[in-house]
């Protein structure tokens, strides 16, 4: 038997940093998939094959126990822990010690901020689970992910996993999750090829923070107050287009707080300001910053906003809102 199944990239649309002065976000899936397929094997091991995990410059391929780098990054390696611990975990889940054979492709660079280990994470837990016969919800696959990150990193939000398992949008507030209403968001998503650390950047920002509380704090409560502004419009009633707008306008503030906060940096503003200018109408940061991401909306000339990414020094990735999370693509016997 083999089971295929993939899982979503992820963006933050709104509220990165503030988040973790407990202000709120919302983050949706995008489509960018990682595909996984599993299948049992004879020896009782654990195998993964990493066909094209997507490092700018990078080409890895996976062996058994054995890794080869034709370029050394560092970064593709990470993902074989959330492998073999979504593995393990499933395993246990079933009180089955089988061994399986995983296959792994992905659309979603690693290292940028989208989501990449979440979503092989989800989608190894959605194909392994499907073949043990465990019948799980795409929530409890979500939990699970969680699970899967607090293992490999020690600390997680949960919010990549419950993205990528449940798709579509995600209201995030306090450990708190609400499924909000789809939307389309036509949108270019912008990678600057190097990413800053995570836990550099919130360092600096509590640092930055605890030194001038009176002037950050209004900038956190701001960001917050976009989320929730946010939220407003994406639920609403209103003409499409008339939404689109306001979305795009919440996202150049947001943009200009995380400016405000030191956590962009040349490159990504670089590729802000050129999609703006090629005609989006909301443009900003997505993540941590000082690298990774930026994304544009651009209803009416995403190819455009593309090649101004192009020009400017990005690699763009035209793409939308998923509105499935976890899928089984296949199941074979």
């Amino acid at each position: 038997m083999r089971v295929l199944a993939s899982a979503p990239a992820k963006i933050i649309l709104f509220g990165e940093h503030s988040v973790v002065y407990g202000k709120p976000a919302i983050a949706a899936a995008i489509d960018l998939r990682t595909y996984v397929r599993a299948e049992f094997n004879s020896n009782g091991a654990i195998k993964i094959e990493a066909k094209d995990i997507r490092v700018p410059g990078l080409t890895v391929s996976f062996s058994e126990d054995e890794i080869y780098f034709e370029s050394d990054y560092g970064k593709a390696a990470e993902v074989l822990s959330y492998v073999r611990q979504a593995i393990e975990l499933v395993r246990e889940e079933a009180g089955k010690d089988k061994g399986v054979t995983v296959s792994i492709t992905s659309q979603i660079p690693v290292g940028a901020g989208l989501g990449s280990s979440a979503a092989v994470a989800v989608a190894t837990i959605g194909a392994v689970s499907r073949l043990f016969g465990l019948e799980l919800t795409n929530e409890e696959i979500g939990k699970l992910g969680h699970r899967v990150e607090l293992l490999v990193q020690g600390a997680s939000s949960g919010i990549d996993p419950t993205v990528s398992a449940i798709g579509g949008f995600i209201h995030y507030e306090k450990g708190n999750f609400e499924h909000l209403p789809f939307m389309e968001l036509p949108i270019v998503v912008g990678y600057t090829g190097s990413s800053g650390s995570t836990k550099e950047l919130v360092a600096m920002v509590r640092k930055t923070y605890e030194e001038m509380p009176e002037v950050i704090d209004p900038l956190l409560v701001a960001m917050g107050k976009i989320v929730e502004k946010a939220k407003e419009f994406i639920i609403s009633d209103l003409d499409e287009e008339l939404r689109l707008v306001q979305l795009g306008r919440l996202m150049n503030i947001n943009h200009g707080l995380l400016d405000a906060l030191g956590v962009s940096t040349k490159k990504l503003s670089e590729l802000v300001y050129a999609a703006r200018v090629a005609g989006a109408i909301g443009a900003k940061i997505t993540g941590a910053g000082g690298g990774g991401c930026m994304y544009a909306l651009a209803p009416e000339n995403q190819s455009e906003v593309a090649t101004a990414i192009t020009i400017a020094g990005g690699t763009p990735m035209i793409t939308r809102i998923s509105r499935e999370g976890l899928r089984i693509e296949e199941v074979l016997p």
